[in-house]
């Protein structure tokens, strides 16, 4: 009798060995990764967290997530029901300095007061470090994002901001639900035999 013996008994084939399909080594591309890169955006830290808390209990990536949020305060916007209000930052002022020739009298310069050095852990607290947050949004909610943004002369930052901001208090009022749908996988015959 030709076969295996389920008992143990080889044949002349060999060995069971023989007879499982050996994995196959693939190479990651990271293809996807590089098509949507994640990029960081400085937006609240009480908004960060709360849009990964949403997540971990979501029991979700972040990503899916951060997206969720901003297309529904997109529409939100888009719709006429979220409205942005920008107003000029006192602390943002920008001016450019000029010069011009003059004959005056000479101007004695100020003496400058001694600098007082602020303690290591001050310093560390200025830096952006724990105050950005990356999130894969995807080319085409990115282009929106600056859109919007360009047209209120916002910063990327200041959008997404309020966009979480806005979707989270949807979310908490229960005016924003976020449910699963399920993704169709379409099959394909990897092999067959005959």
């Amino acid at each position: 009798m030709s076969g295996r013996n389920a008992f143990g008994t080889l044949t002349s084939t060999g060995t069971v060995a023989h007879d499982l399909k050996v994995a196959q080594v693939h190479k990651r591309t990271r293809a996807w990764e590089k098509s949507n890169p994640a990029r960081r955006y400085l937006i609240p830290i009480d908004v960060r967290d709360d849009v990964a808390a949403l997540a971990e209990a979501l029991m979700e990536n972040v990503d899916p997530v951060a997206g969720v949020l901003f297309d529904y305060a997109e529409t939100c916007h888009t719709r006429g029901t979220l409205k942005f209000k920008p107003r000029l930052d006192p602390k943002g002022r920008k001016h450019t300095l000029a010069w011009e020739e003059a004959d005056t009298e000479p101007i004695q310069l100020p003496t400058r007061r001694p600098r007082k050095t602020k303690p290591a852990d001050t310093l560390l607290s200025r830096s952006l470090k724990g105050q950005t947050a990356a999130y894969r949004l995807g080319a085409e909610r990115h282009e929106k994002l600056k859109t919007i943004a360009e047209a209120y002369n916002l910063r990327l930052a200041d959008v997404l901001g309020a966009f979480f901001r806005h979707s989270l208090d949807a979310y908490q009022a229960g005016k924003l639900k976020i449910r699963r749908e399920p993704v169709v996988m379409q099959m394909q015959v990897k092999g067959w035999s005959g």
